[in-house]
């Protein structure tokens, strides 16, 4: 990684750090557009848009929407949903894998998608999850509905 663009994500993490993560996330798109072949800019672009997915989409129980956070369907069968996991944790790790894993924001985001992952990733914790989440409705609960 070029020195120049070491020191602009290193001001870009620098905004994070000090809690604007809004801004954060445009200064790394900027430093992304002005070298888009470097794939580190593009690696804080994905850390800082999954890290306010996080902040942005909370489900009814005020707990991640980790579907928002992974980039995920909530639809679909068990099966389906375990396959778009892994497929997009292996994007995710290709991605942010490499140098950039010596910034404070990229640790942060596998910390998050550690955590998202391990709730949807076993059906039994995706299924308690979704019921307290509101995406799913018990069958009691659908019963008094269409009463």
């Amino acid at each position: 990684m070029s020195k120049k663009i070491n020191e602009l994500l290193r001001y870009c993490e620098e905004i994070f750090e000090r809690g604007n993560l809004e801004l954060a996330l445009r200064c790394a798109v900027s430093v992304s557009k002005a070298n888009p072949d470097a794939p580190q800019p593009y690696a804080h672009v994905t850390a800082y848009r999954i890290l306010l997915a996080a902040a942005n989409n909370r489900t009814v129980a005020g707990e991640p929407d980790w579907y928002a956070v992974l980039g995920i369907n909530k639809r679909g069968s068990s099966k389906s949903l375990t396959n778009s996991i892994e497929r997009r944790c292996s994007e995710l790790i290709e991605v942010l894998d490499g140098e950039t894993g010596v910034f404070k924001v990229v640790l942060r985001v596998y910390d998050v998608v550690r955590v998202g992952v391990a709730e949807l990733m076993d059906e039994d914790r995706r299924r308690a999850y979704d019921l307290r989440s509101g995406f799913l409705i018990s069958s009691a609960e659908s019963i008094s509905l269409l009463s």
